[in-house]
Parts: structure tokens; C-alpha cells; sequence
């Protein structure tokens, strides 16, 4: 019971920052993807993501 309250507080404390900062937070956040979603970029993140796909399927596989 104490960690669900602990847990919720956070959650609000999260939730208010987000909802009082969002226009600032809207720019950082822009430019923040403007650099990130790069052709490179995305190439390099679409391929960690298949071998983190292909690696877990082998697991559930052999450990099933």
C-alpha cells in the first residue's frame, strides 16, 4: 500500500511539471528530435531494434 501511494505521488509531481512546462518543453523537445530523427540515425536504430527483436524471439524460443 505504501509503494502504490509513493508511486502515485511521483506520477502527479511528473504529470504537473509536464502540464505547467509544456511550451518550453515543446521546443527543447523539437529540437531534440530535429537532431535524433536523422536518416542516419534511423537506419542505426531500426537495425538495434531488429537484432533486439531477433535476440529476444531466440530466447522465448530455446527457453520455452
Amino acid at each position: 500500500m505504501g509503494s502504490e501511494f509513493i508511486v502515485g505521488i511521483i506520477l502527479m509531481i511528473i504529470g504537473f511539471v509536464f502540464f505547467l512546462n509544456n511550451k518550453s518543453m515543446g521546443k527543447g523537445a523539437a529540437d531534440f528530435y530535429k537532431k535524433l530523427y536523422t536518416k542516419k540515425n534511423l537506419i542505426v536504430m531500426f537495425r538495434i531494434a531488429g537484432v533486439i527483436l531477433i535476440v529476444g524471439g531466440l530466447v522465448l524460443v530455446f527457453l520455452k
